[in-house]
């Protein structure tokens, strides 16, 4: 049996089979108000119940690691970490949500992955530093939820949690199995995420809310000059091309947190100046360089980037135009976003001039056009189940990790680039919707 065989029979199916098992259980005991209602009344099955059996169980993990049980702690701490999403459904379909489960859920959580950090940093298989820098802004977090009146873990939070999960589940299959090539290149990408996401969770929480939207849209300015930087600096178009994926994640969530909680006056100018730079000039340096003879790129990559330009202000003018408040789940055009993926993803996988450049301005074309595309965020996420939402944002970041790595990033590219042939498909099956702006 080859190492990837034994992975997927010893370790895979058991936890597959321990998911399922969780979320029929799940589904089939919430059923009827009066199994919500059973559930209610038995206080070892109330969520903050189930967060404190969490408690002792990352120190016990541990204690079987070092015990030489490595199999048997894999497993051990999955079925924990699958508890934590139990509660949260117990607690939405039973309407048992407490402030203090606020707190206790991540408590717990940290006290699950905590000692498996500490432990693996002490054999030598994560960086220290980043251990530590990750453990400072994870406690510092924590200890914030007694000062602030929001205690709930924020999207940066609910993303650390699972990509650290990702991360010892990486470092246990090289403990169990050895050296795993494809997966052991990703620890110390992943670590810095970790922490990077950690720092953005702890932040976020101490800053005031309505300055929300405008922080996610100076990261995602400052993702984009630094692919410019990149590309200037002649390094591979591939890590300019990661920077824009962060930064189309970061761009996801500003205008809906704009929404939710307000933000500055100057706060749409900080969006389309963020916009401008990640999606039209980075991608637009990276379709430059990625022809064989610099004219037609450059000519190309400037036809890109006037149509950026030209889709950003006219969405702002129309919007105006029309009186639009807030955001809109409907644009007339493709959006920016959905442009930079497709034309860097194909710029940076596809080496053939023609195909490129037909591809490159049928997306400029599309961009500056009436056709109505759906908003991501605001019309096609919400249709995705969350648990969905999750595991494609953790299996995103690991992608993204392990993109960083020259030899190893064509199958992020492509599943990349499908999803890319995907939106822009979009329009031909999914319904406009009334509340639209250019």
């Amino acid at each position: 049996m080859t190492t990837y065989s034994a992975i997927l029979v010893e370790i895979a199916l058991p936890v597959l089979l321990m998911v399922g098992v969780e979320r029929f259980a799940v589904s089939w005991f919430l059923r009827t108000p009066a199994q919500i209602a059973w559930v209610r009344r038995h206080r070892w099955l109330h969520p903050n119940a189930i967060s404190r059996a969490r408690y002792p169980m990352g120190f016990l993990s541990v204690l079987m690691l070092h015990l030489d049980f490595p199999r048997l702690c894999f497993l051990f701490f999955t079925f924990w970490m699958i508890t934590d999403i139990t509660d949260g459904d117990i607690a939405r379909k039973c309407d048992l949500h407490t402030v203090e489960g606020e707190t206790i859920d991540p408590f717990s959580d940290k006290l699950m992955y905590s000692p498996m950090l500490i432990y693996m940093a002490w054999r030598g298989w994560l960086d220290p530093v980043l251990v530590g820098l990750f453990l400072a802004f994870d406690i510092t977090g924590q200890v914030s939820r007694y000062f602030i009146k929001v205690k709930a873990a924020n999207l940066f939070g609910k993303a650390k949690t699972f990509l650290v999960v990702v991360l010892l589940i990486v470092v246990g299959l090289e403990w169990i199995y050895g050296p795993l090539p494809l997966l052991g290149r990703t620890i110390h990408p992943l670590m810095g995420i970790c922490a990077a996401l950690a720092f953005c969770s702890t932040v976020f929480k101490l800053i005031p809310n309505y300055w929300y939207a405008n922080i996610l849209s100076i990261m995602n300015l400052v993702c984009g000059l630094a692919g410019c930087w990149v590309i200037l600096t002649g390094r591979p178009p591939v890590y300019a091309l990661g920077l824009v994926f962060l930064g189309q994640f970061l761009d996801l969530f500003d205008g809906r947190a704009a929404e939710r909680w307000g933000s500055t006056p100057q706060g749409e100018v900080f969006d389309d100046v963020a916009d401008g730079t990640s999606f039209g000039l980075t991608v637009g340096l990276i379709v430059t360089t990625s022809f064989s003879q610099l004219w037609v790129g450059a000519t190309i990559g400037i036809v890109y980037m006037a149509a950026v330009i030209y889709r950003l202000v006219r969405f702002v003018v129309e919007k105006r135009k029309q009186g639009v408040l807030g955001g809109v789940s409907t644009f007339s055009g493709m959006p920016s976003p959905a442009g930079a993926l497709l034309a860097g993803t194909v710029c940076v996988l596809i080496r053939n001039d023609v195909v490129c450049g037909v591809i490159v301005v049928v997306t400029a074309l599309l961009m500056v056009s009436r056709v109505a595309y759906p908003h991501f965020g605001r019309a096609v996420l919400p249709k995705i189940p969350k648990i969905v939402r999750v595991l494609f944002l953790g299996v995103f970041l690991f992608l993204l990790a392990l993109g960083f790595r020259r030899d190893h990033y064509t199958a992020a590219l492509f599943i990349a680039l499908a999803a890319a042939v995907a939106y822009l498909l979009s329009p031909l099956f999914w319904p406009a919707d009334k509340k639209s702006a250019s």
